[in-house]
């Protein structure tokens, strides 16, 4: 098998990080990644925002978390209610936000999907994990977030959020893939 198809088949989603920051080289290796993604008619509508201040990553999971609660969001209330949650998992030292301009592509959240998979592929290649976090897209719209976003972080306002990504070296036995579900396949000849 060769090596990208080996990164496919092994990487698995990190939770538990060291608090070794990754170096400066790696982290541009894998936003190179995502910037070669694939998009509609090559619009390469993204924005990605990398955050390497824990202070700031710490402030991210505080403004996450009141807006979960402030748009009531219901999927994602017992996380932001739960003191011990973070964007990051308590020490992922990276953290990158991935959004896209819908004026620019008929497809945002795919195109947007791939950067944050290339890059999640790219970090498991380098020995970093990752993980995708779902929750700033869940709050993305919220106005008072939304103003955090653009005044604190520079996060362009036309951008919609696709999706989030914490990085890190991994603290944890990389775990193995479960069985892949039957029956997800039809091979029409």
């Amino acid at each position: 098998m060769n090596d990208v198809i080996t990164a496919i088949l092994e990487r698995r989603s990190i939770r538990k990080y060291k608090p070794d920051q990754i170096s400066d080289n790696d982290r541009d290796l894998i936003v190179k990644a995502g910037l070669y993604a694939a998009s509609a008619k090559n619009t390469q509508p993204w924005h990605i925002t990398v955050v390497q201040n824990d202070d700031m990553i710490k402030e991210i999971t505080k403004q996450t978390k009141a807006a979960i609660i402030r748009a009531n969001v219901e999927r994602y209330l017992a996380m932001a209610n739960n003191e011990k949650y973070a964007v990051n998992y308590g020490a992922a030292p990276t953290f990158m936000i991935v959004g896209t301009d819908p004026r620019v592509t008929g497809c945002p959240v795919e195109d947007g999907s791939l950067v944050l998979g290339n890059m999640m592929l790219a970090a498991h290649s380098l020995g970093i994990g990752s993980c995708w976090i779902n929750q700033l897209t869940a709050v993305g719209d919220e106005p008072e977030f939304r103003a955090f976003l653009t005044n604190r972080l520079a996060f362009p306002a036309a951008m919609k959020i696709v999706g989030s990504c914490a990085f890190g070296y991994s603290a944890v036995e990389h775990p193995k893939a479960p069985p892949r579900k039957e029956g997800t396949v039809n091979i029409v000849q």
